[in-house]
């Protein structure tokens, strides 16, 4: 699980520094990558958040999900959709610690 979001925090984190430093029409070709892998890796969240249950995290990954086809959808708001689903990922990763914690 560790592994899902450190991945699509990574591709968020490239597609927002592109969406920021590459102008409009070469950046779809690293935005569109980005996005498609994020859409991938977040359906496998969703099922790794799903079973056992985690409220928070599963939250995140469903949210993630469409936010990774506006990204490819929308383009020019790269940087915000990419910013946005990084810090869902952070929100996810520190959600499902809390909760870790809180029951043990």
């Amino acid at each position: 699980m560790k592994t899902l979001r450190i991945t699509i925090s990574v591709l968020a984190l490239i597609a927002f520094v592109a969406g920021l430093l590459i102008p409009q029409p070469e950046v779809f070709a690293i935005s569109g990558l980005c996005a498609i892998v994020i859409f991938l890796l977040g359906c496998g969240s969703i099922a790794a958040d799903a079973l056992p249950l985690r409220g928070v995290p599963l939250i995140c990954s469903i949210i993630t999900v469409p936010l990774a086809v506006a990204l490819i959808v929308q383009p020019f708001s790269v940087p915000f959709y990419a910013g946005v689903i990084l810090v869902l990922q952070g929100v996810a990763w520190f959600g499902g610690r809390r909760l870790a914690v809180a029951s043990a």
